[in-house]
């Protein structure tokens, strides 16, 4: 499978760059511009519908690998009965997991473009981000329960399963989302999270569990293409910054992130497998903590933006946009890091 990876996100990586451009110019065209205002950092008007070439990066990615490797094809077609004790209540298929997650993935990329021309508000917003948890989840991308070692798979009432799943999917949207405020932050920080997942998903692949084992790879190809998509994007985003992902961008990127969550990281026996994503996206995650609690401290609406986040702190203390953003990538390596030894010796924890 190590072909099917690195023509992933080789192609992600060029078609992203090769089309930012083109998403610029687009923006232009109708007016999709990130205003200078006093909480933001910028100074000029930015176009900001750079997400879509991320996108589209990641579209053609996946389709040219379909096309071109027989074994990524062979992946999908891969199919899994679900039994309720001796009977088959229904049929699990990787291509409907991969269609779930690509149909998800548009909704909130549309949500998000459209935020980005107009404010779209807060409860439609979430609204239709609960459709796109949905639509993944209809076709099995569902935190069904946890895998502990001795007791086997653990699993959730059909209920419960909905409610975690929708709500890990909402969290990692509204995570990567909110933390969205510097030239190259969320390229950089998605790109180092979804190569940690790469790795992670190849050194769980060996599990005797099939279903695991097929998930963990289509989850390994997703990961390598939205790591491709985020490095293309990062030409034209690192400060200075020609282009914003845009509310679009940064969405459609936490939702890859929660979805690949979801069937790739969760699938280990390992007592750390629900802090395994988290501990990779910790420093988007405890920002956006500490934003609802000063948000719910002082009356101020959860959706309404501020200039209390981390990087706005560091900018006030003098540091530079560029010092802030490559801070954030150390840190988010050494926890990457540290994922990677908790994969390693998942036997041991």
């Amino acid at each position: 499978m190590v072909n099917v990876y690195l023509m992933a996100f080789a192609v992600a990586l060029v078609m992203t760059a090769a089309l930012t451009p083109a998403t610029i110019w687009l923006a232009k065209r109708f007016g999709v511009m990130d205003m200078p205002d006093p909480r933001k950092v910028h100074s000029v008007p930015i176009p900001r519908w750079g997400g879509l070439a991320m996108f589209i990066g990641f579209c053609s990615s996946l389709f040219s690998v379909w096309l071109v490797i027989p074994r990524f094809r062979q992946l999908l077609d891969f199919r899994h009965k679900i039994l309720q004790g001796q009977e088959i209540i229904g049929m699990l298929s990787l291509q409907q997991q991969f269609a779930g997650i690509v149909v998800g993935a548009c909704l909130v990329l549309i949500l998000g473009m459209m935020d980005d021309r107009k404010p779209v508000p807060a409860l439609p917003k979430l609204l239709i981000q609960i459709i796109a948890s949905y639509a993944a989840m209809v076709y099995g991308v569902r935190i069904a329960g946890l895998a502990f070692p001795g007791h086997g798979f653990v699993e959730f009432p059909i209920l419960l399963s909905q409610i975690v799943t929708v709500f890990w999917m909402i969290g990692f949207m509204n995570s990567i989302n909110l933390v969205d405020g510097l030239d190259g932050l969320v390229a950089g920080l998605v790109a180092i999270a979804a190569g940690t997942f790469l790795v992670v998903c190849v050194l769980q692949g060996e599990t005797k569990i099939l279903l695991f084992a097929k998930q963990l790879k289509l989850a390994a190809v997703l990961a390598a293409a939205v790591s491709g998509a985020c490095l293309g994007f990062l030409f034209f985003n690192f400060n200075p910054a020609k282009v914003f992902m845009g509310d679009g961008g940064a969405l459609f990127l936490g939702f890859m992130l929660g979805a690949i969550s979801v069937i790739g990281t969760l699938k280990t026996t390992a007592m750390m497998a629900l802090f395994i994503p988290i501990f990779v996206v910790a420093v988007p995650v405890l920002d956006v903590a500490f934003a609802i609690f000063r948000r719910l401290r002082s009356g101020q609406g959860l959706m309404q933006p501020d200039r209390g986040h981390f990087h706005h702190r560091l900018l006030a203390l003098g540091w530079t946009q560029r010092e802030i953003v490559l801070l954030v990538y150390v840190l988010t390596l050494l926890l990457s890091m540290l994922t990677l030894l908790v994969t390693v010796f998942k036997g041991r924890i």
